[in-house]
């Protein structure tokens, strides 16, 4: 039987997370022989190979890192006609993948489906609320509509844009490429679980500065390289659950509330 689905899913030190993850996409109500799970390691020095291999059809490890590399190592070994692409911190609902396919099955080049909080309160709730209307309205107009945390494309258009590219904020980048090839969708249904981690440990403010300044080197606009020795998140920080620390709340920018739960947690 063919196969019609692989779910990457790469990592970098994720014990805590990845055996979550990987039961979520093992009990998915899409015929399990028509998709295969792989993770695409880069050299974890934890469990979290030894986990991954009691889930995975396949887990592959490489010495680079980035999250970048990482998906696009993992498709190297993808069988399946749609690439799927999700987060080891994030869970997704049992009929996930049947939804995507469906969508994907009628030519969308690029889909994210809606996202819940792995929190309770209603400030998390209001930021559910207020980002996946964001993103959703922002796929109706044409804009920027996939992020990180789940996403799917068609193998052929994958290999025609050439993957992922070493970005700081790589989906946004993929995003603008694929919108290039056909139309990408936001689904507004909440299909996938996202980790709280890294609001958790820089608060939203750190957060919205951390995307913002990310995006701004992204862009080029910080070409002097006096101003850029201001920037204070130059680099990937690791987030490890042993440094969260609270750092205050507020809602000054959905979209970089957004954006930071599409980025990898982890990875240097």
């Amino acid at each position: 039987m063919p196969m019609e689905i692989s779910v990457i899913v790469p990592t970098l030190n994720e014990e805590n997370y990845i055996e979550g993850c990987l039961k979520s996409i093992s009990g998915q109500t899409f015929p399990r022989d028509k998709y295969e799970i792989i993770v695409s390691d880069s050299a974890s020095t934890d469990r979290t190979v030894e986990i991954a291999n009691k889930y995975a059809d396949l887990v592959v490890v490489t010495e680079k890192r980035g999250i970048w590399w990482g998906r696009n190592y993992g498709a190297e070994y993808a069988r399946g006609r749609f690439l799927v692409f999700i987060d080891a911190d994030t869970q997704i609902k049992s009929d996930y993948l049947e939804t995507v396919y469906k969508y994907m099955e009628k030519g969308v080049v690029g889909l994210t489906t809606g996202f819940e909080l792995d929190g309770t309160g209603p400030g998390m709730r209001l930021i559910e609320y207020f980002s996946d209307g964001y993103w959703w309205l922002n796929s109706k107009m044409g804009n920027g509509s996939l992020i990180g945390i789940n996403l799917c494309v068609p193998r052929h258009i994958f290999t025609k844009v050439g993957g992922f590219k070493e970005f700081a904020l790589e989906d946004a980048a993929f995003d603008r490429e694929l919108r290039n090839e056909g139309e990408t969708l936001f689904l507004l249904q909440r299909k996938v679980v996202a980790s709280t981690r890294r609001l958790e440990a820089y608060g939203m403010i750190g957060l919205c500065r951390y995307y913002i300044e990310l995006g701004l080197v992204d862009g080029g606009k910080i070409r002097n390289s006096h101003l850029r020795k201001l920037i204070k998140y130059r680099n990937y920080a690791p987030v490890r659950l042993s440094e969260i620390r609270r750092k205050g709340s507020g809602f000054e920018s959905i979209e970089m509330l957004s954006r930071c739960l599409n980025k990898w947690k982890g990875w240097e």
